[in-house]
């Protein structure tokens, strides 16, 4: 393949040449391109040469391509680069990656960027997919670089246990991909932290983000021996019983969700002290089971429900983070809380 320049609105994607090695070197040695990345250290302006002299064409070569993003003046011409972006791996798929120059952050380039490669990607390179994986450092993925890979479209499709090295270190990813017929916008609720609630976790797995919840509010996490008989089995249950008669609701009407209602309070009167430790942990597999599979049958994408419940559930914290009780215990909202918006996700 031959190198091929690319543009948007505001950038020139072109293949490096010698007079970007410095400003290579420069992005090489930042602390967060060193964090994420897999660029050698120390980085010196010979490691920069290499890579454009020698990395570089052998890449295209090998229908490997990798740009510099160069900011575009008015009058029409460019500097030296502030970014680079790649496709690696050939056909039918390929891994992109990107880094971008500090001083350059958070000004929408790299968005622009990958839409256009993402363009050449399936037009000219006709891939059937594009990758896209950060490293996960400290129980935290990289989540800038995941909020560009999230607007252009990409699906995370999860994590993987220890599937990349960098710097002689092994490193759980979270991965996602995009496909030539995937819209170029987000096609699930943001996982990640913003300015109202902290990260949310994989919404593929529930237990995770209820353990984050109990974590995040001091609830509970009981770790020792499965036991039906505890001070908080009459509370879970009549939440339980409380979300069962709002689904009996929504589907046969007000009535039919205050009989259930009325039912669970009946049932709770006739409590013998039965406690079936075998049997609850059935029951509750089974309603997981279940809800799951109503979901599946009526259309309803239950994971990205489960990850704009989460998303509102933890912005009950305080300005500061921090959670909020009553005298009783009892989990107050802060100022940044909002309902789910669930016609959002439901695109209704």
């Amino acid at each position: 393949m031959l190198p091929t320049q690319l543009t948007t609105d505001r950038l020139v994607l072109s293949s490096p040449t010698l007079a970007d090695a410095q400003a290579i070197t420069d992005m090489c040695t930042d602390p967060e391109s060193q964090k994420w990345t897999t660029v050698p250290w120390p980085y010196t302006l010979e490691d920069a040469h290499n890579f454009i002299e020698k990395i570089v064409p052998a890449a295209w070569e090998a229908d490997s391509p990798t740009w510099s993003l160069r900011e575009k003046a008015a009058d029409g011409t460019y500097g030296r680069t502030i970014g680079t972006i790649s496709l690696t791996g050939g056909h039918p798929t390929s891994e992109m990656g990107f880094m971008i120059a500090p001083h350059v952050r958070n000004k929408g380039y790299m968005s622009e960027a990958v839409q256009a490669v993402l363009d050449f990607a399936f037009d000219s390179m006709s891939l059937e997919s594009v990758i896209w994986e950060c490293l996960i450092v400290d129980g935290e993925p990289n989540w800038p670089s995941a909020r560009v890979a999230w607007n252009a479209g990409f699906t995370f499709e999860g994590r993987i246990r220890k599937h990349s090295t960098n710097k002689g270190n092994a490193y759980d990813c979270l991965i996602g991909s995009i496909l030539p017929t995937d819209p170029r916008k987000p096609q699930h609720p943001w996982i990640g932290p913003d300015s109202r609630h902290p990260a949310i976790g994989n919404p593929r797995d529930p237990e995770q983000l209820v353990r984050a919840f109990h974590t995040t509010y001091g609830l509970p996490i009981v770790e020792g021996e499965p036991n039906a008989d505890r001070e908080r089995v009459h509370m879970r249950l009549s939440l339980v019983a409380e979300e069962c008669a709002e689904l009996i609701g929504a589907v046969y009407g007000e009535k039919a969700q205050a009989i259930m209602t009325e039912a669970f309070g009946k049932a709770k009167q006739a409590d013998d002290g039965s406690r079936d430790t075998v049997e609850v942990a059935d029951a509750i597999g089974d309603l997981v089971y279940v809800a799951y599979g109503m979901a599946l049958e009526l259309g309803i994408p239950l994971a990205d429900v489960l990850a704009e419940i989460q998303a509102s559930n933890l912005s009950k914290l305080d300005a500061d983070g921090k959670p909020i009780y009553r005298e009783d215990g009892k989990v107050l909202k802060g100022p940044n809380y909002f309902r789910p918006n669930l016609r959002r996700v439901l695109g209704i």
